[in-house]
């Protein structure tokens, strides 16, 4: 027998009163034997009296029970042996079992006439990044989570993307040995629902102590981030109401992230990375605009024909001069993609870490692709601002 933390129980009693408070649903809950896989017990509301029925496996008789009595019962065979309970409803039926003393919770399809049992595409059961049972108080906070403990069906694409981008950035984080806090920043904020839940993986599942800074304009989106944070008991989280270049963060940071800041919010952000000797920075750019101010041709092709391709082509144009301006400063730059491009055409994702022993040869070939398109990035003014800035506070 594994006695369970209590935040554990307390989500494991919440799920099985939540499974047997409505009569009409129709579920019904077994308990098995984690071992041997065999019935120990199971309840469910009987259509005769009215009641929930507790079924008992054995000589032992049925009898009805009140509801939190059953949910007790259904508990206590649980814990003893160290069990698995099935929530079956209309349609599919839910897992929960225990892995350590951890609760993991998996979906699960009934094929129609069938008792075989198969697990869905999206798979929330087994999430490798984000246990969805330990994260329930921040997936709820953020709205992907029911609070019944189940990724909300609009969700699970949005819970993918997560667990996604958590893939791609923790080889970055757990390069970060000792045992000093890591220091998150994400630029350009917004509702900053990935930079909770980076914080929350740093801090959660890697175990390491971490400090966050959310930097954004918007007042009402910075309010709601630290009333979040608040709700949710998040310790070492700061919030800034200010423009990304005038960000009050520590001169050495971990990991930086901007994800869909707006046109040169995004080269702010790249900016106050390398001023700031961002160990480590992951960028999804959005809309791109500059550059395509400043196109009045291409060499063999009258770029502004066509308004279209002018626009492809300075997107193109603008994160290749993204790239080099990180890697002409010493970084050493990934680009791939973030989510699928059926999601959102802006699925770039920049992936860039401390260190290139070129960056004297990146930095004469950024200046020689400048002079070829004649474009002047608002990268290199940015950064001379905050250096500037540091020399003369």
């Amino acid at each position: 027998m594994n006695p369970l933390p209590p935040s554990q129980e307390s989500l494991l009693r919440s799920l099985l009163r939540n499974a047997l408070a409505d009569p009409a649903a129709k579920r019904r809950v077994t308990i098995l034997d984690a071992l041997q896989e065999t019935v120990l017990l199971s309840a469910g509301w009987d259509e005769d009296t009215s009641r929930i029925l507790l079924d008992y496996a054995g000589n032992r008789p049925s009898h009805p029970a009140p509801p939190e009595q059953a949910v007790e019962e259904l508990l206590r065979a649980f814990r003893e042996h160290d069990g698995i309970a099935l929530i079956g409803g209309v349609g599919q039926t839910t897992r929960v079992a225990l892995r350590g003393a951890s609760i993991i919770r998996e979906t699960l399809d009934r094929i129609p006439d069938s008792p075989v049992l198969k697990t869905p595409l999206w798979a929330v059961g087994k999430a490798t990044h984000l246990d969805p049972c330990q994260a329930a108080p921040l997936l709820q906070s953020i709205g992907l989570m029911t609070p019944e403990g189940e990724i909300k069906a609009p969700m699970r694409k949005k819970f993918k993307q997560i667990n996604h981008f958590l893939e791609l950035v923790a080889p970055l984080l757990r390069r970060e040995t000792g045992s000093a806090p890591l220091t998150l920043a994400d630029c350009g904020c917004g509702k900053t629902y990935l930079g909770f839940v980076l914080f929350w993986y740093v801090r959660r599942v890697l175990n390491r102590p971490a400090r966050f800074y959310g930097i954004d304009r918007s007042e009402p989106l910075i309010r709601d981030c630290e009333q979040r944070a608040a709700a949710l008991g998040l310790k070492d989280i700061e919030f800034q109401c200010a423009p990304i270049l005038r960000a009050d963060i520590p001169r050495r940071i971990h990991l930086l992230i901007s994800l869909h800041a707006c046109d040169t919010a995004t080269d702010e952000a790249l900016a106050l990375a390398v001023a700031r000797e961002a160990e480590h920075l992951a960028a999804a750019p959005c809309c791109q605009h500059e550059l395509a101010r400043q196109i009045h041709g291409v060499p063999h092709y009258p770029i502004g024909r066509h308004g279209l391709f002018k626009h492809r082509f300075a997107d193109l144009l603008t994160d290749m001069a993204r790239a080099l301006f990180l890697e002409s400063h010493g970084y050493t730059v990934t680009a791939g993609e973030f989510v699928s491009a059926d999601d959102t055409p802006k699925n770039l994702l920049l992936r860039a870490r401390r260190g290139n022993s070129l960056a004297a040869q990146r930095r004469e070939e950024y200046e020689t692709f400048k002079r070829y398109y004649h474009i002047d990035p608002s990268l290199d003014h940015f950064l001379l601002e905050l250096e500037a800035g540091r020399n003369h506070p």
